[in-house]
């Protein structure tokens, strides 16, 4: 997807992911929104999910100002592109007085320092690129970083129990994983062009205060002598000797520009070494590097990883808009489902789902046998649209039982988008229940206990004596509800 597709799907799908009673989004916006997408426009997949997201992120940034707020911090600052080479520029040009007073130290050239750290930025590239290759490292820097915490606090400002604000954080995430090597191609731009600006702005600065004053070129040193100076500077200013044609002094004439032999030289030869030298080791490669990232840019914004096949969310989308309706798994916990109840369940889901819907009604997991199934069937069940666990209200609920079964699913489908939900089946328990609502609600504060520190909300429901029409709506919001942010 392009950028700005990516970006109103995200931040959709982190609502409809988020979303369950409180109804960010509703069932008609929805209805509406896939109707409006499937009415017209190129055929294809990502461009149903664009249209669609399209109009739903209409809806959102007319309702909430933190939505729109959230998409805006998610775009990239472009006066960055401009304001940083030109301040980069401005600090050159004010900083390059070229030495003390109107000498010019030929071995302790202004320069010299920016050269020796642009080399070793260079030398660093060069081994994240062979890290890379070698898939030991990723690109990406402290900018994608710095993104993710200025979009977080929007959804911090909200209640952290509202769909809304666990929807903007985990935009927030969702938005930094996907634009990853996006915003490192844009900042390493701004980057490479404020070192090239930088470096211009130091020449320009020394050019414009040489043309008032006359600066001697001499040297120092207590340890070098000439015929060292002249080998280190046929390396260091060789290749600009020959693009400029100045030459460089022999053993000789070096040992004449001592400032104990004399008042040196007019400076100004070795100042065009130091610029073309500066061209050609900072500015020139900078430039390049540039290029190269915004290249790179342009082409990732247009590419963007999201709306795979391997996203839950999407796939669930697409099997709805061609009609192929959700694919549903439940896992009973301990206990059978009465063919009754299973024909009363799969009914209801697909009210709740849709025509099409397609419910398996797994083998029941055995009590303590959690990690050997999930381990077993984890791929399969990887698969599946949304992931229904269910339990019988007789039991007595244990953290390191069911609760580490609905933690289990939720590492299983939450990667790939999959909806994980916890039904609680009353109806045996009510069938023997003595002693009124009292231990009625006691059980269900007993289950709420052990499942809501997973993220997860237990639904109750008598799967053998609720109404159809109450089913339906109980199931409706169990699977629409998704686990929250603070999930253990």
């Amino acid at each position: 997807m392009t950028e700005d597709d990516a970006r109103a799907f995200l931040l959709v799908r982190a609502v409809e992911l988020q979303d369950g009673a409180e109804a960010v989004l509703t069932r008609d916006d929805r209805r509406e929104a896939t109707a409006a997408a499937l009415a017209g426009g190129p055929a294809g997949d990502d461009a149903f999910l664009a249209r669609r997201a399209e109009v739903l992120e209409e809806r959102l940034l007319a309702r909430f100002p933190a939505v729109r707020r959230a998409t805006a911090a998610a775009r990239w600052p472009g006066w960055l592109d401009w304001a940083l080479p030109l301040a980069a520029l401005a600090l050159g040009a004010a900083t390059s007085e070229i030495g003390g007073g109107k000498r010019l130290n030929i071995i302790a050239f202004p320069l010299l320092g920016m050269l020796a750290w642009n080399l070793t930025v260079y030398l660093s590239l060069g081994l994240g690129a062979l890290r890379r290759a070698g898939g030991r490292g990723q690109g990406g820097n402290g900018f994608a970083r710095l993104l993710g915490r200025w979009a977080e606090p929007l959804g911090r400002k909200l209640d952290a129990q509202q769909a809304l604000g666990r929807a903007l954080r985990r935009f927030a995430g969702d938005w930094l994983s996907a634009t990853a090597a996006l915003t490192y191609s844009r900042a390493s731009r701004a980057l490479h062009l404020s070192a090239a600006a930088l470096a211009v702005g130091a020449l320009l600065g020394m050019y414009l205060r040489a043309l008032g004053v006359e600066y001697r070129a001499g040297w120092e040193s207590t340890f070098v002598g000439a015929e060292t100076l002249r080998g280190v500077l046929a390396v260091a200013l060789g290749p600009a000797s020959a693009l400029t044609g100045v030459a460089l002094p022999d053993a000789a004439g070096l040992e004449r520009l001592r400032w104990s032999e004399g008042p040196g030289a007019n400076a100004g030869p070795w100042i065009h070494l130091y610029a073309a030298t500066a061209f050609l080791l900072i500015i020139g490669p900078r430039l390049v590097l540039a290029a190269w990232h915004a290249a790179r840019a342009g082409r990732v914004r247009r590419t963007l990883p999201v709306g795979r096949a391997d996203d839950g969310y999407a796939r669930r989308l697409l099997r709805s808009a061609s009609g192929e309706g959700a694919a549903v798994r439940v896992l009973p916990y301990s206990f059978r489902l009465p063919d009754r109840a299973a024909d009363r369940l799969r009914q209801a889901l697909g009210d709740a789902l849709g025509a099409g819907t397609r419910t398996e009604l797994e083998p029941s997991v055995a009590y303590g046998a959690e990690d050997e199934r999930l381990a077993t069937d984890g791929a399969g069940l990887g698969e599946a649209d949304h992931l229904l666990a269910l339990f019988n209200l007789s039991a007595t609920p244990e953290a390191e039982n069911q609760g580490a079964f609905v933690a289990g699913l939720r590492r299983l489908g939450e990667p790939r988008g999959a909806g994980v939900a916890a039904l609680v089946d009353e109806a045996a328990f009510r069938r023997r229940l003595a002693g009124g609502d009292a231990r009625l609600q006691a059980r269900r504060a007993a289950w709420g206990t052990v499942l809501r520190p997973h993220g997860v909300e237990p639904v109750f429901v008598d799967l053998e004596e609720d109404e159809p029409a109450a089913l339906v709506r109980a199931l409706e919001d169990g699977l629409l509800r998704r686990p929250t942010a603070t999930a253990a």
